[in-house]
C-alpha cells in the first residue's frame, strides 16, 4: 500500500509542474511568453523586463523578484505570490489574477487593466499610480494599502472606502 501511495504522489507532482526547458529559457534568456511555469519557484529571480505574456505561471512563487516593467499580459497567474517583489511599471493587462499575494509588494505605475481579478491580496502594498480598469475588486483585500494617485476607472467594483 505505501509504495502505491508514493508512487501515486510523484506522478501527481509530475502533472502539476513546469517545464523544466521554459525556465532555462527564463533564466538564460530573461523572458518566456506563453511558457509552462506554473508552479515554479522564481523567487528572488531577476525579472526586469522580462516577456511573459500568455504564460502559464500559476501556483508560481515570485517572492521578492525585480519584475520592474514585466510583461504579463494575458498571463495566468491564478495562486502566485509576489510578496515584497518590485513589481513597478509592470503589465497586467486581462491577466488572470485569482487569489494572487501581493503582500508588501511595490506596484507603482503598474497596469491591471481588465485583468481578472478575484481574492487578491495587497495588504501593505505600494499602488501608487497604478491603474485599475475594468475589474472587480469585490473579494480582494487592501489593508494598509498605499493607493497614491492610483487610478479606478469605469465598471470597477469593490473600491476600499475609508
Amino acid at each position: 500500500m505505501r509504495p502505491i501511495l508514493l508512487l501515486s504522489l510523484f506522478f501527481s507532482s509530475l502533472l502539476f509542474s513546469f517545464d523544466a526547458d521554459d525556465l532555462k529559457q527564463l533564466k538564460k534568456e530573461g523572458s518566456c511568453p506563453m511558457c509552462d511555469l506554473s508552479y515554479a519557484d522564481l523567487h528572488g529571480l531577476n525579472l526586469k523586463k522580462a516577456d511573459l505574456k500568455d504564460a502559464n505561471l500559476s501556483h508560481a512563487n515570485l517572492s521578492d523578484t525585480n519584475a520592474h516593467k514585466a510583461n504579463f499580459y494575458n498571463a495566468d497567474l491564478s495562486y502566485a505570490k509576489f510578496n515584497r517583489s518590485d513589481v513597478k511599471g509592470v503589465n497586467f493587462i486581462n491577466a488572470i489574477l485569482k487569489s494572487v499575494d501581493f503582500t508588501e509588494a511595490r506596484l507603482w505605475n503598474t497596469n491591471f487593466a481588465k485583468a481578472k481579478i478575484d481574492n487578491c491580496n495587497f495588504t501593505d502594498a505600494a499602488l501608487g499610480s497604478a491603474i485599475f480598469r475594468d475589474n472587480n475588486l469585490t473579494n480582494s483585500t487592501f489593508k494598509g494599502t498605499i493607493l497614491y494617485k492610483t487610478i479606478f476607472k469605469r465598471n470597477v467594483l469593490g473600491i476600499p472606502k475609508e
